[in-house]
């Protein structure tokens, strides 16, 4: 199973863990960085992300439309026409890989929803 955090350069997991406590935008970084991304690296990512059971489910939450999702499945336009949902998808990936979701500072009006 290859891992999200695998497909990227050290430097780019680390700024956006650093974006994830400083509560800044990674998306310049991280959209050139999928765009530079290997292709079979980013589509196997990709794949072993949709192989969980809840996958659809997620990336639903996500906003990503189901349209949108059976094109990132298959592999369609990753980094050209579906590369905003596909930073989404990477960015969570990144985020539960380096378990960084438990260091992000949630409101109080927040807490109770299920993350």
């Amino acid at each position: 199973m290859l891992k999200m955090i695998d497909v990227f350069e050290q430097n780019l997991v680390q700024n956006f863990l650093n974006s994830l406590s400083s509560q800044t935008e990674p998306t310049d970084e991280l959209m050139m960085a999928i765009i530079n991304a290997s292709d079979i690296e980013l589509n196997h990512a990709i794949a072993d992300f949709f192989s969980q059971n809840d996958a659809t489910e997620v990336a639903q939450a996500l906003d990503i439309s189901k349209d949108q999702i059976e094109a990132i499945q298959i592999g369609s336009s990753l980094k050209k026409d579906n590369l905003a949902d596909t930073a989404k998808i990477v960015a969570l990936c990144l985020a539960l890989e380096s378990d960084a979701l438990k260091y992000v500072e949630i409101a109080d009006s927040l807490q109770d929803y299920p993350i």
